[in-house]
């Protein structure tokens, strides 16, 4: 009889982020994550219930190590662009795990105004308010208009081959950040 093989959630969730990290969500099924722990799938059933609790965990720890990247990032001085030169540098660095959190059935987003109640963009709108002397509104407005520039830029490079090296980024961001604060 083979021994059975120990292994932890925590190792079967550094394995699938790595497999989303090189070959994308949809690689993630129990046989393909059971063949990269050199394990059956049985072990991977008795410490989850189904495949959907072990996405549901891979989705949370790309998310812990989002965050881990944006706080590394982000200049509370000047909130707003650093938060989204980090999304961008986010999507041009991990563009797999970029797809998985914002191009996916995973984001459960239904409309552009959730995407202001996220904990990053909730904090940058407030310091726009605190730091910069906009209203709450003008802060969401502003917001948004930053945001949905970077994330076509982020699109454009997870999706595509496009490389725009950093301070590329920087330029056009700011230069966004300038045309819209003339128009407000």
């Amino acid at each position: 009889m083979p021994a059975i093989v120990e292994i932890s959630k925590d190792h079967i969730v550094k394995v699938a982020v790595k497999m989303v990290n090189d070959f994308g969500w949809d690689s993630i099924n129990a046989r393909s994550l059971a063949k990269a722990l050199s394990v059956s799938t049985k072990p991977l059933y008795r410490i989850y219930k189904n495949m959907e609790e072990i996405k549901e965990d891979i989705y949370k720890e790309i998310s812990k190590q989002y965050d881990a990247f944006l706080t590394s990032r982000i200049d509370s001085k000047k909130a707003l662009i650093t938060l989204c030169i980090a999304y961008v540098e986010f999507a041009q660095e991990y563009k797999n795990l970029f797809i998985s959190l914002f191009l996916s059935n995973n984001l459960k987003w239904k409309s552009i105004e959730n995407v202001l109640d996220e904990k990053w963009n909730q904090s940058t709108i407030i310091n726009l308010v605190n730091k910069h002397g906009y209203t709450f509104e003008e802060a969401k407005i502003l917001f948004m208009n930053m945001w949905l520039y970077a994330n076509g830029l982020a699109t454009l490079i997870a999706t595509n081959e496009i490389k725009i090296d950093e301070k590329e980024i920087l330029v056009r961001l700011v230069k966004m950040y300038k045309m819209l604060t003339r128009i407000e």
